[in-house]
């Protein structure tokens, strides 16, 4: 559900708590040589690797979208897009298999709240300050 608020910046907008395993924010260089955890939170460094291996190249051949995948008993949500001409921007999102469908509409409006955010220029504690309230890590 997603509600307007008072405010004139129209950024500011409620999005039920989503509960999942774990979340990641990754900054990655469009040379795709350098990769930077921004935000960790749930998910484990060998877990990210296999992830980044799986989408790597779905992830570099679009400029912004979506990508649901599954990796061992985990379901994988991913969103990406560009930031500026040399950064993408990946939120990665860790749930039971089955739960992932069913968060998937909630995960796409905190995404959109997100991509918001960055063509405002908004700093990136805002965003990370946006992940903690909306997600709760199991």
């Amino acid at each position: 559900m997603l509600l307007q608020s008072k405010t004139q910046s129209g950024l500011e907008r409620s999005i039920d708590t989503i509960e999942m395993i774990g979340q990641e924010v990754i900054q990655i260089a469009k040379s795709g040589k350098r990769l930077d955890i921004i935000f960790h939170r749930g998910i484990a460094l060998s877990l990210t690797q296999k992830i980044m291996r799986l989408c790597f190249d779905k992830i570099f051949r679009t400029k912004q979208g979506n990508l649901i995948a599954t990796l061992d008993d985990f379901g994988v949500y991913i969103h990406h897009f560009t930031i500026d001409i040399e950064t993408i921007l990946v939120f990665i999102y860790i749930d039971k298999k089955s739960n992932i469908v069913n968060n998937c509409t909630k995960m796409y409006l905190l995404y959109k709240k997100i991509y918001e955010f960055t063509k405002v220029s908004a700093p990136i504690s805002e965003i990370l300050n946006e992940c903690k309230k909306s997600i709760k890590i199991q």
